[in-house]
């Protein structure tokens, strides 16, 4: 028997558009069969067929799943590099991994996109996912992300080799980039990542030029292509930008110090942009974070240079994706998916429904098999659907207030709301070996 509902409040679709205030969701099996009006409702809903759940959420609001444009399910929540890369074993983040995804559905994400692996963690995660082994978005996910001694990814020092558990695979040649991307393919990832530049927390890697030479970025962006795959890049310096844009990358992630060229280029290509603001600012806001000052105003700089810049870039008409960056310390699974759209609302100027617009139906464009399924609440496409109490388009922070949330859809099939998601610590494999965080003074 397929499952009917008719869901009743206020809807917001994720287009953009104004929320209908009395507005009405009729779902069948796992597609939305209707969306709009309460008073336009068919007559044959009107009459509330007996197969069907009816809801009346009165005051609450009806939105599309969220669809995180940027969420690393493989890390673990690690506080360092050598956490990331060296501590715990595939067999282990595997199985984390699995906890973690229930955890980033119960926030009310329906779909996400996972820009960096470790091991072959995210691709085993999908399939159990869609295999309905696993509770969890659906993803669509990268291998490790394509990187040089200059980009995000080569972490360590020169004498020790890329640990096989970092979330990166070291290029030196063009013979080494295609193999890496061919190999990728082979594994059936979504999409290829490459690491553009480095970022403002890397002593190896700072932020400066690009880690490819224009030319390798055209030969990874054509052979991405030529084999039916999308390509993506961390891009935080001007150059890095300006070099994906000039090579066809399909999505640019931070484009945090874009010049006037880069956004030039962006804005004629349409070229999507996701922030990834979260990590940042709450590494900026962490009480009792050990961070100097020069790291305190190096971090407040590049939030402040990349407001402006997405602000200019969403004027000239580049769309915009939310991600969370899910899977560090300080942005841990399911429960901070939702803060970049915040961030798009207070710090770029976005209007609410503009930033839920770039964290539904704009992040969509990153899960390549299922962009035109997902992302809005137009009817034929996949009953994804959060229910929330109160008015995103008004507050949108209460896209964040989990313990507020009515009812989670996905492909038609409530999420189950009610069982707790037991509570994960690192466990001591896991973390960095630091024999004593301290200093003892002789004081006799």
């Amino acid at each position: 028997m397929t499952d009917e509902y008719i869901l009743y409040g206020r809807v917001i679709d994720g287009t953009g558009a104004d929320p209908i205030e009395r507005g009405a969701v009729v779902v069948v099996g796992e597609r939305l069969a209707w969306v709009g009006a309460r008073d336009a409702l068919p007559e044959s809903w009107k009459h509330q067929p007996a197969a069907a759940t009816v809801v009346d959420f009165g005051d609450a609001t009806i939105i599309p799943g969220i669809v995180d444009a940027h969420c690393h399910i493989s890390y673990g929540e690690p506080r360092s590099e050598e956490e990331l890369a060296m501590y715990g074993s595939a067999e282990w983040r595997a199985i984390v991994a699995t906890h973690s995804a229930k955890r980033v559905l119960r926030a009310g994400v329906t779909s996400a996109s996972d820009p960096a692996a470790v091991y072959r963690v995210p691709i085993a995660v999908r399939d159990a996912v869609e295999a309905g082994l696993v509770e969890g978005p659906r993803f669509a996910v990268a291998g490790p992300e394509i990187t040089t001694h200059q980009g995000l990814g080569d972490a360590f020092p020169n004498w020790i080799a890329n640990p096989p558990g970092n979330a990166s695979v070291l290029v030196r040649s063009k013979d080494e980039i295609l193999e890496a991307v061919r190999l990728q393919i082979k594994d059936t990832v979504d999409f290829v990542k490459v690491a553009g530049s480095g970022d403002a927390t890397s002593y190896y890697n700072p932020i400066h030029g690009c880690a490819f030479r224009l030319d390798e970025l055209q030969l990874l962006s054509d052979e991405v292509h030529r084999l039916g795959r999308k390509c993506t890049i961390h891009a935080r310096s001007a150059e890095s930008v300006t070099f994906a844009a000039k090579a066809g990358f399909d999505w640019i992630m931070h484009a945090s110090f874009m010049d006037d060229e880069g956004l030039e280029l962006v804005a004629e290509k349409k070229i999507p942009i996701c922030p990834t603001l979260p990590l940042l600012v709450n590494a900026l806001d962490a009480t009792g974070a050990e961070m100097s000052a020069a790291s305190r105003d190096s971090l407040k700089r590049e939030i402040d240079t990349s407001a402006e810049n997405i602000r200019r870039a969403y004027d000239a008409g580049v769309p915009l994706m939310a991600g969370s960056e899910a899977g560090f310390s300080l942005t841990p699974y399911g429960e901070w998916h939702a803060k970049e759209m915040e961030i798009l609302v207070t710090h770029v100027g976005l209007s609410p429904l503009a930033a839920i617009n770039a964290g539904t139906l704009q992040a969509a464009r990153t899960l390549p098999r299922w962009e035109s399924e997902i992302g809005s609440l137009d009817a034929g496409k996949l009953a994804d659907i959060l229910v929330v109490d109160g008015d995103p388009s008004k507050d949108i922070r209460v896209l964040q207030h989990t313990e507020s949330f009515r009812m989670i859809m996905k492909a038609g099939k409530e999420v189950d709301l009610t069982t707790p998601v037991p509570a994960r610590e690192q466990v001591r494999f896991e973390r960095q070996h630091v024999y004593f965080n301290g200093r003892h003074t002789f004081s006799g």
